[in-house]
Order: C-alpha cells, then sequence, then structure tokens
C-alpha cells in the first residue's frame, strides 16, 4: 500500500500532465458553473491547488458566498482524469504572485503582475478522485481486450479516492459493490434452477402416482365386466328352468289324460 507521500507525487504527476483544469462554482441560483482556468506551474503539495484570477470577475464573488467547489481534470492523450472537492478562496499575496507570474500571463493580465486586480484562487483539497489508464493507443486496446475477456474492469486502470484530510485512500463505491451485484446474480441463478428442478420432481411424482392408479381402474373394470357377465349367465339359467317347467306341464298332462 501506497504511503502519504507515494500517493501525493501520484497525485501531483498526474497533474502535471494536464495543464487546463475546469474549476466548478455554485451561481446564482443554485446553479452550478464551470470556467477553464490554468494551474499555476507549482507542484502539488498535498494541500492546495492555486489558479490565477482577476478580482472582479463573477467567480470570485460565487466563492465568497459559497467556497464549496469541484476542479476537473482531464486529458484524453494521456488517459487521465482527475476530480477535486475542496473550498476555495480569494488571496492577495504579492509574493506568491511573483512566484507563479510568467510572460504568457501579460495576454491575459496586461497591467502586469503588481496590478491590485491580480488574485490567486487557493483551494484548499478534501479529496481527490482519479482515473489513470494506458496512455498508448496500443496500451488502450490491450487492456480492453483483457478486461473483455476476464471481466475484470480493474484492468483498464486505476481509480481511487484519496482523502486528504482523513489521511485515506480507497476505491470508489461503485468498485466495491460490483462483486456483489454478480453474486447476486448467481444467487439469482441458482435460486431459479433449484425451483425448476422442485417443479419436475412434482410432475414426476404426480405421472407416477398417476401410473398407479390406472391398473387399479383396469382390475375394477374387469371385476364390473365379469359380474355383469355372471348375471347374465345366472339369467339365463333361470330362464332355461322356466322353460323347463312350463314344457313338463302339458307333459304331464297329456299322460293324466292317457290314464
Amino acid at each position: 500500500m501506497a504511503t502519504r507521500k507515494q500517493e501525493i507525487e501520484h497525485l501531483a504527476k498526474l497533474m502535471n500532465k494536464i495543464d487546463i483544469a475546469m474549476l466548478t462554482t455554485i451561481g446564482k441560483g443554485g446553479h452550478l458553473v464551470s470556467r477553464p482556468l490554468s494551474t499555476q506551474c507549482a507542484t502539488f503539495d498535498g494541500e492546495r491547488v492555486w489558479f490565477m484570477s482577476e478580482a472582479d470577475t463573477p467567480k470570485v464573488g460565487e466563492i465568497r458566498r459559497h467556497p464549496k467547489v469541484n476542479v476537473a481534470y482531464s486529458s484524453k492523450d494521456a488517459n487521465t482524469y482527475l476530480s477535486i472537492a475542496g473550498e476555495a478562496r480569494a488571496v492577495r499575496d504579492q509574493a506568491l504572485i511573483d512566484r507563479f507570474w510568467n510572460d504568457a500571463m501579460k495576454a491575459f493580465f496586461p497591467n502586469g503582475k503588481d496590478d491590485p486586480n491580480v488574485i490567486l484562487i487557493e483551494v484548499a483539497v478534501d479529496t481527490i478522485e482519479y482515473w489513470d489508464g494506458p496512455g498508448s493507443w496500443l496500451g488502450k486496446a490491450l487492456t480492453f481486450a483483457v478486461a473483455r475477456v476476464t471481466g475484470k474492469e480493474e484492468v483498464m486502470g486505476e481509480n481511487r479516492i484519496v482523502d486528504l484530510r482523513k489521511r485515506t485512500s480507497r476505491k470508489p463505491p461503485s468498485s466495491e459493490g460490483a462483486p456483489k451485484k454478480r453474486a447476486t446474480k448467481r444467487s439469482s441463478t441458482r435460486s431459479t434452477a433449484t425451483g425448476t428442478a422442485k417443479k419436475a420432481g412434482a410432475k414426476k411424482a404426480a405421472t407416477a402416482r398417476s401410473g398407479k392408479t390406472a391398473p387399479a381402474k383396469k382390475a375394477a373394470t374387469g371385476n364390473a365386466t365379469g359380474a355383469k357377465k355372471k348375471m347374465a349367465a345366472a339369467k339365463k339359467g333361470v330362464s332355461a328352468k322356466s322353460a323347463s317347467k312350463r314344457a313338463s306341464k302339458p307333459a304331464k298332462k297329456a299322460a293324466s289324460s292317457r290314464r
């Protein structure tokens, strides 16, 4: 695990790759307003970043009313991105202005560094979240291919949140929650499979019971058919006896007349 000094050096290196940052302030009506500013050539000390401005600009008034700001750095070529959250204030410090001044600033501040309207915006850093990946086209293509095959998004680059006040460094909540989501999906799949197996077992048991019932029905049908046949035979026998009796009566009568 990196030490605090190593973390700060790493952040300073990432910032040095990018000159222009977007400073976001809270404007009128609570709307967020972003403006491009050049970060001054001072190595990040782990506590603050500096910008040069004019005292009579709207952003200075917004900072005085709402000091909470965000500073965003973005470099597509370097594949590096930073988001700084902190509190800003306007500072008139001639020694620092002299330190940060260079000839290119004359285009923005024509009256020079001694102009009383020239000030510094100091942003005291609370947290920095950064994304840093391979800068070359080949490096990007390779890491994308590895991430797609392995399913590991972290190979695309490093993404961490550094809390400079609490002196901690951690992964963002989205990265920590991803494995839980995949686990839930697997659990859901197992539940579905278990439910399907239970349904199949119940259906099989019902079919087995149905198979056992069929012979019983068949036997009952056979018994009923046999009983009907016996009754028919019995009736036939009774009819035969009655016919025999009727036939014997005339014979007896004829015998009596012969007598």
